[in-house]
């Protein structure tokens, strides 16, 4: 049976909007509600799989009869299943009238749909009417449970091990490329299911997105940033590395920037709102000398890099901390390098706990050398 933890957010979400039932199928409602993590559906979104939890308790999974049934009876949902090459949503209407709502209210996630899924729901079900639940869902993604968090707390530890492995491997002349693969080879060593983002860069934004086979020189500074994956929930990862001899400028501003980065963390405590905390940050930011490079410090996390409906770290957003929530904190600057740091935070009752923090990045570390382990780890 589906946990009572999963129950209840839809529940709420069916009574909060005076639904009669309700219609999910992006990966991140998916692992939510139901518990199955389908990471090829971002890739394969013809293979349609329907959650639908109704007002009266109903809660049914359609899905392709390529989902693996030992699989789907993970998510102890009943599961009814279509066959490939025919129309998964004449398999979805026939449920719906089944279980007796097909003329009712149905909320839907708008923002995961497409025009054509959206006609296609109001064709195959004239006498019903869609409702948008994007925002609730969103709301109740952000209180994650101790085992969520356990999750997130996983990939980051994991993803944090693997980027160690991979600068300690490094070298001057590999180029960006070969340095990627070192990542990718230790991010599944370390136990990851997936490496979902993955970004370097230097000398310039532009290769930032794609491997290149530009090698990496003496003196150069590059940022390495990684999104990964275990059993569906995702951290956020950035870490900046020095190659040979980095200039004393460039050594001072990585100090000032991961002060200022510890300081805003320790201010994420449970009723301190977010425009509250980042102007604390620009503050911190402008005593050192630094500027950051972007309007938004950091997001919310956890079913995906950024989850859907996502909760900016900004100067606007007047969100109140709570306990439960997950954010990646990423302060960035461009002078006198490209230096950025990101880790991920879980909001607890006695304030912020860091879940990437298992080794010492406090100092520049450079390429080829070793990470330290914090003292209080060891």
């Amino acid at each position: 049976m589906p946990t009572a933890i999963q129950l209840e957010r839809a529940t709420k979400v069916l009574e909060r909007r005076d639904l009669d039932a309700l219609v999910v199928w992006s990966r991140q409602s998916l692992r939510h509600l139901a518990g199955l993590y389908l990471p090829h559906l971002g890739f394969l979104p013809e293979e349609y799989v329907f959650l639908v939890c109704t007002r009266a308790g109903d809660q049914v999974v359609v899905a392709s009869y390529a989902l693996a049934p030992d699989y789907a009876s993970r998510s102890g949902i009943q599961t009814v299943n279509w066959e490939f090459k025919t129309d998964p949503w004449a398999t979805l209407t026939a449920e719906l009238r089944r279980l007796g709502v097909h003329r009712g209210r149905i909320g839907v996630e708008l923002e995961k749909i497409t025009v054509d899924e959206l006609r296609r729901c109001e064709s195959a079900l004239p006498d019903a009417s869609w409702h948008e639940v994007d925002h609730d869902l969103m709301l109740a993604r952000q209180l994650k449970t101790p085992a969520e968090v356990a999750l997130i707390d996983e990939a980051a530890k994991a993803g944090e091990r693997a980027m160690a492995a991979a600068v300690e491997r490094g070298a001057v002349g590999m180029t960006d490329r070969q340095f990627a693969l070192e990542l990718r080879v230790a991010s599944l060593r370390e136990g990851v299911d997936e490496l979902s983002w993955l970004a370097l860069n230097w000398n310039s934004f532009n290769q930032r997105m794609h491997p290149t086979d530009v090698p990496i020189g003496h003196g150069e500074v590059f940022s390495i940033e990684m999104g990964l994956a275990v059993d569906g929930y995702y951290c956020d990862l950035q870490r900046t590395v020095g190659v040979g001899a980095v200039s004393e400028d460039i050594l001072s501003t990585y100090r000032q920037l991961m002060g200022v980065h510890q300081r805003t963390i320790d201010s994420m405590v449970p009723g301190c709102r977010v425009a509250e905390m980042h102007r604390r940050f620009d503050s911190d930011m402008t005593e050192n000398g630094l500027t950051m490079w972007d309007w938004w410090l950091g997001h919310s996390l956890g079913l995906d890099v950024h989850e859907g409906g996502t909760i900016w770290l900004s100067g606007e957003v007047d969100t109140v901390f709570e306990e439960g929530m997950v954010f990646a904190v990423e302060p960035v600057v461009t002078t006198p390098a490209l230096l950025a740091i990101e880790d991920d935070v879980v909001i607890e009752a006695s304030g912020p706990r860091l879940l990437s923090g298992q080794l010492d990045w406090s100092e520049l570390v450079l390429l080829g050398e070793g990470v330290p382990t914090r003292a209080s780890e060891a």
